[in-house]
């Protein structure tokens, strides 16, 4: 299946946009206010920084294995058990990711609207969108993607304007938040907030050159850098440290202090419409990836009678946390933890590994012809 649908560059940044930024619109402000302090946004410059010199580095070792995706540099390197292994450590993954930000955006959905309806009710909501968006294939999400960024994006820029009364330029100092060594040294775990990237390495059979794998990867965490580092920005110039640690909806409550009059009230309808939206694409996006790996995981010939099991099993995952905020703490303690490694560790040394594999094997063909 990967081998037969192609699409191009935009289509490409526009999924890894999506999967990269959508945490904005959840709890990620208030996790880089508790990491951070007051210089939340120089700590996601920074992480940015590392994030595109590691990709960089990746993809000039990738240069070797064109049309690859890391489930091959898998097997490539130990067989099937390669591959399985890889496979099922992002299967598990994305498992995680994707129950905890399912249970996020119920949580959310039902703080604004439903506060009296059953979470698992406002779940099954957002579950059968996800459903239907993974049942469609990857290439539907992708070519809808790229039309639902710049309306998102054009959306955000609307809230970003409409909070510019509300800053105060004091509640940047001090300019090193919490200190420099918790952000330069300290941080460093914290690419973690990039963890989206490893889309990026099951892409290359979609992509139709190294040239556009390279440029995805660039362009969408330069992109993604930009709109999370403006997020951050405008929700530390908007409620001050410490105060920022305990909001739990930020993007929201900087919405819902918009006020343009009596003509433009209830502005943070427009905040929802592009949380929601967000919300379907990322989640149909995670769940037919997930699919997808199990399906080459296990080489198995279709991937959409697992799209249902596969569903149940998350929903059942997002029900475990008895609150949102035990939700934030497994996040904050577990997953921005650990999840760097999974996102650049694995990929880096398994492409290490096979270069040498291929390194060796070409020596060997060199001894037999001469």
């Amino acid at each position: 299946m990967g081998n037969k649908i192609i699409f191009g560059k935009v289509e490409a940044i526009s999924l890894l946009v999506i999967i990269l930024t959508t945490q904005l619109f959840i709890s990620f402000p208030r996790f880089v206010a508790e990491k951070a302090g007051t210089a939340g946004w120089v700590l996601i410059t920074y992480l940015t920084i590392i994030s595109l010199f590691l990709f960089v580095i990746i993809s000039k070792m990738y240069e070797k294995f064109q049309g690859k995706d890391i489930l091959d540099i898998g097997e490539y390197v130990g067989g099937n058990i390669g591959r399985i292994f890889v496979g099922l450590v992002l299967i598990i993954n994305y498992v995680f990711i994707v129950s905890g930000v399912l249970r996020e955006f119920s949580d959310g959905l039902k703080t604004i609207t439903l506060d009296k309806t059953p979470i698992s009710f406002v779940m099954i909501f957002f579950l059968l969108g996800m459903i239907s968006a993974a049942s469609y294939g990857i290439e539907p999400i992708a070519r809808f993607s790229a039309i639902i960024v710049p309306i998102v994006a054009v959306a955000f820029i609307f809230i970003v304007v409409g909070v510019i009364p509300n800053f105060n330029t004091d509640n940047l100092f001090p300019i090193m938040g919490s200190g420099a060594r918790n952000i330069f040294i300290k941080g460093i775990p914290n690419i973690s907030v990039f963890s989206g990237a490893t889309l990026l390495f099951i892409l290359p059979p979609f992509l139709n050159s190294f040239s556009c794998f390279r440029k995805t990867g660039i362009y969408s965490i330069l992109l993604s850098g930009f709109f999370l580092t403006i997020g951050v920005l405008i929700y530390t110039l908007s409620i001050p440290y410490p105060a920022s640690t305990e909001v739990t909806m930020p993007m929201y409550t900087l919405a819902r202090t918009i006020d343009w009059g009596r003509f433009f009230t209830r502005i943070e309808s427009v905040f929802v419409f592009t949380w929601a939206t967000s919300a379907f694409i990322y989640l149909g996006i995670v769940l037919f990836f997930i699919v997808y790996i199990f399906k080459k995981t296990f080489k198995l010939k279709y991937h959409t009678p697992l799209i249902l099991p596969m569903s149940m099993l998350i929903f059942a995952f997002a029900l475990i946390p008895k609150s949102m905020m035990k939700v934030f703490q497994l996040e904050s303690k577990v997953f921005r933890v650990y999840a760097w490694i999974i996102t650049f560790a694995m990929p880096i040394t398994f492409l290490i590994v096979a270069s040498l594999i291929k390194k060796k094997k070409g020596a060997i063909q060199n001894e037999k012809n001469n």
